[in-house]
C-alpha cells in the first residue's frame, strides 16, 4: 500500500502547469523553442556527466547565462565525462551484452568470477577510446592505433604484455600478427561481431561501414531475382559477383569484408571449455577429427585464445570472393583500411552526427544536415577532438530545443530527453550516495530453493558462474537495463525513450530504496553541513518554516530548479510532508523518506 501511494502521489505531484516542461520561459532561437538557461544546464549537466549541477553552477548561471559556456568546458574535463564516452561507445557498438554465455572460469582465468571476465572484455575496446578521448588525441586514432589497453584478465585470455604492480588498465599491443588498426583489431570487437555460416565476415564489414562512416549496407533495398537458390552458398557466391542487382552493394561490401578473414568466425563459451577441458588437443583415441580446418584447432580455443590466423587470411579465394579492397580503392591490410577511414570525409562527418544522435536522442540518419556540416567543421578544424565535438553539440540550439519555432518546420530534433538507465544509476547515487545492487549468487532462505548451484559447484565442466555484486541498471541477465529503456545490446538495439509500465515500476523501487538510504544515512550524521540533502532540518523538526527551507533546497538540489521557500511546488511538497507525517504515526524520518522518494519520480527527474 505504501509503495502505491507514493507512486500515485508522485504522479498527482507532477500535475501543475506543464510539470515535465523543464524551462518555465521557453525561448525562441533560430528554427526552435528552447530551454531557458536553468533548464540548458541541467540537459547538458545530466548529458556530459551524469549528475545535476551544483548548487555553485545553478547560482552562476541564473546569475549570468554565458556561464553555463564555462560549465560545460568543466563538465567535458571531469573524469565522469569518460563515462559517458564508454556509454556512447557501448551503444555505438553494441558492445555489452551480459546476457550472451560469458567465457569460462577454467585455466587461466581459473578463480575470477562471471562479473570480472565479462566485464573485462567488454571493456577493452571501450577502454582504448576513453584513453584517446581523455588524452585530446585525434580521435581518428580509434581506427589507426598501434596500441590497445588490457587489464589482467584480457592480458591472460589473450596472452598480452601486462606489468601485475602497474594501472589495472594498461598500454598494451595484441601479440599476434593480425594488423594493428584502433578498435578494428580488437578482439571484442570480433567476438561481438560474429560472422556465422556462410556470412563470410559482411556483417563485419557492416559494422565498420554503418557506425564509423554512416553508410548501412541493411538499409539498402534487397531485390533476389528468381532461379537464384539462396540456399545454395556456392550459388550466392557466384550470383553477388555477376548478378547486376547483387553486385550494387556487394562490389564494396564483400571487398571489405575480405579483410575478416584471419579473425575466428565465432569464439563461444562451450568451444572454449570444451578444448580446456580435452586438455587443447584432439582426442585420436577416440577417433575425432579436425572438422573444420586450421583455423579451428582447440588449442586455439585455450587460453590464451588464437583468435588471429595468418594462413587463413586469403580464405575469400576459396569462395572466388571479390579481393580486399575499401569501397574500389586497393588496401593490403586493416592497418591501412584504417589510415583510409581516418582520411575519409565520411568519417569526419559520421561521428559528429553519432555524438548529436546519442545526446539528442534521435537516429543518426535524422540529424539535420546544417548540425552535420557545422559539426563537421568543428572536428575537422580541432584535429579530430571528441571533446570539441561534444562540447559544440551540447552548446547549440538543437541540443537545447524543446520543439519547433513554427509547427512547419519541426525536424524531430525538440522535446524532452529521457533519462537512461546508466544516467538515472549515477545520478541516485549522486544524490543519495545509495547504488542499486544485488548479489545473484547468493541462496535464498533455506528451505525454499537451493542455493544458486552454479556459482556454488565448483565442479561444473564450464567451471562456476558467479557474478557477485550485480548493478541492476546497469546488467540485463539479472538486472533491469532493458526494461529500464535501455538495450541489451544482442536482441534489443535501440533504447526506449519513454515512459513504459516496466520503467515506471522499477523507477519507483530504485528511488524507494534510495529514499530510504538517504534518510537514514543524513540522519546518522550530527553535522547538518556534512549531510547530502538534508543540510537544514533534523530528525525532529517539524517547523513548517524548517521545513519549507528544507524542501526548496531539495527542489534545487534533487531536480535542479532554484526555488523559494514560499513557491507553489515548494507549497505541494509541503502538504505532502504534512500528510506523511500524518499517516506515518509522527515520524519524522518516515515522512521525509516518502517525500523525497516522490520528488525522485518527478516528471523531471524522467525527463530533462
Amino acid at each position: 500500500m505504501p509503495r502505491i501511494w507514493t507512486g500515485v502521489t508522485a504522479l498527482l505531484m507532477g500535475c501543475g502547469e506543464d510539470p515535465a516542461t523543464p524551462s518555465e520561459d521557453p525561448i525562441e532561437s533560430g528554427p526552435y523553442v528552447v530551454l531557458d538557461p536553468v533548464g540548458h544546464l541541467n540537459r547538458a549537466a545530466i548529458t556530459l556527466v551524469n549528475r545535476r549541477p551544483t548548487e555553485a553552477e545553478l547560482d552562476a548561471v541564473v546569475a549570468d547565462p554565458a556561464s553555463i559556456d564555462t560549465i560545460v568546458e568543466s563538465y567535458i574535463r571531469d573524469p565522469r565525462f569518460l563515462d559517458t564516452v564508454g556509454d556512447l561507445t557501448a551503444e555505438m557498438f553494441l558492445f555489452r551484452y551480459d546476457t550472451f554465455l560469458v567465457l569460462p572460469a577454467l585455466g587461466e582465468l581459473t578463480g575470477y568470477d562471471q562479473q570480472t571476465i565479462y566485464q573485462s572484455f567488454v571493456d577493452e575496446p571501450i577502454m582504448l577510446v576513453r584513453h584517446i578521448v581523455d588524452h585530446d588525441l585525434p580521435y581518428s586514432e580509434i581506427v589507426t592505433a598501434q596500441y590497445m589497453l588490457t587489464n589482467e584478465v584480457v592480458a591472460k585470455m589473450y596472452g598480452l604484455e601486462f606489468d601485475p604492480a602497474g594501472e589495472p588498465w594498461q598500454i598494451s599491443a595484441w601479440s599476434d600478427d593480425r594488423p594493428k588498426a584502433g578498435i578494428l583489431s580488437s578482439a571484442q570487437m570480433w567476438r561481438r561481431w560474429e560472422s556465422d555460416g556462410s556470412n563470410f565476415h559482411r556483417g563485419r564489414a557492416n559494422i565498420v561501414s554503418s557506425r564509423l562512416l554512416c553508410e548501412d549496407f541493411d538499409s539498402r533495398d534487397v531485390y533476389v531475382p528468381g532461379g537464384i537458390d539462396i540456399a545454395d552458398e556456392f550459388e550466392v557466391a557466384n550470383a553477388v559477383m555477376v548478378e547486376p542487382s547483387c553486385v550494387a552493394c556487394h562490389q564494396s561490401l564483400d571487398g571489405l569484408a575480405a579483410y575478416f578473414w584471419g579473425y575466428k568466425q565465432l569464439i563461444h563459451r562451450n568451444a572454449v571449455g570444451d578444448a580446456i577441458n580435452s586438455g587443447c588437443e584432439w582426442d585420436w583415441s577416440a577417433g575425432q577429427v579436425p572438422e573444420y580446418g586450421p583455423n579451428n584447432m582447440p588449442e586455439h580455443f585455450c587460453y590464451p585464445l588464437k583468435q588471429y590466423v595468418v594462413d587463413e587470411e586469403a580464405g575469400w579465394e576459396r569462395w572466388a570472393l571479390r579481393p580486399p579492397s575499401f569501397y574500389g580503392v586497393p588496401a593490403e591490410d586493416m592497418q591501412e583500411v584504417g589510415e583510409l577511414i581516418s582520411g575519409d570525409p565520411r568519417f569526419s562527418s559520421c561521428i559528429p552526427r553519432q555524438v548529436f544522435a546519442y545526446f539528442n536522442q534521435v537516429d543518426v540518419m535524422d540529424v539535420p544536415s546544417a548540425d552535420t556540416v557545422s559539426l563537421q567543421a568543428t572536428f575537422e578544424t580541432s584535429n579530430f577532438n571528441f571533446r570539441e565535438v561534444a562540447k559544440a553539440v551540447v552548446l547549440s540550439d538543437a541540443f537545447r530545443a524543446i520543439g519547433p519555432a513554427v509547427a512547419e518546420a519541426d525536424d524531430g530534433v525538440g522535446g524532452l530527453r529521457s533519462m537512461r538507465p546508466e544516467q538515472l544509476g549515477d545520478l541516485v547515487e549522486d544524490l543519495t550516495g545509495y547504488r542499486w545492487k544485488a548479489n545473484t549468487d547468493l541462496p535464498v532462505v533455506e528451505g525454499t530453493r537451493a542455493p544458486f548451484a552454479k556459482c556454488a559447484d565448483k565442479d561444473l565442466k564450464y567451471g562456476p558462474e558467479c557474478w557477485g555484486d550485480v548493478d541492476l541498471l546497469e546488467n540485463d541477465l539479472f538486472g533491469l537495463r532493458s526494461m529500464m529503456g535501455g538495450t541489451d545490446h544482442l536482441n534489443i538495439t535501440h533504447p526506449t525513450h519513454t515512459m513504459t509500465p516496466t520503467k515506471a515500476l522499477a523507477v519507483e523501487r530504485l528511488v524507494e530504496d534510495a529514499a530510504g538510504y538517504a534518510i537514514d544515512t543524513d540522519f546518522a550524521v550530527a553535522n547538518a553541513a556534512s549531510r547530502r540533502l538534508m543540510r537544514i532540518t533534523g530528525p525532529t523538526d517539524v517547523d513548517e518554516a524548517i521545513v519549507r527551507d528544507q524542501l526548496a533546497y531539495l527542489h534545487k538540489r534533487v531536480l535542479g530548479v532554484p526555488t523559494a521557500s514560499d513557491d507553489p511546488d515548494v507549497d505541494r511538497s509541503y502538504e505532502l510532508f504534512e500528510l506523511a507525517l500524518a499517516t506515518r504515526g509522527g515520524d519524522v524520518a518516515a515522512a521525509w523518506k516518502v517525500t523525497l522518494s516522490v520528488l525522485l519520480q518527478d516528471p523531471r527527474m524522467m525527463y530533462f
